[in-house]
């Protein structure tokens, strides 16, 4: 049920919702925020993939898709 896979994904969201910095993981193929205003750029998602949380299985739906900038002293970094 839709509503049941909402409320998972606020419970997860609210546990993290103290700390607002980007923590890299380099072998990552793929980035999530829980944060629209953290994208530089963004539009609506249109299909029907999920994002899964590896602790219980968990299905979380998709809003947007975007990317980002991050800015470092070297160079800019672009997710």
């Amino acid at each position: 049920d839709n509503s049941q896979k909402k409320k998972v994904a606020a419970v997860a969201d609210m546990s993290y919702g103290v700390d607002t910095n980007w923590y890299m993981d380099t072998g990552a193929t793929n980035h999530i925020t829980g944060e629209l205003d953290k994208l530089t750029m963004h539009d609506k998602y249109r299909g029907h993939d999920q994002v899964y949380t590896a602790a219980n299985g968990a299905g979380m739906e998709i809003s947007h898709v975007g990317h980002s900038v991050i800015r470092t002293p070297h160079k800019n970094l672009e997710i």
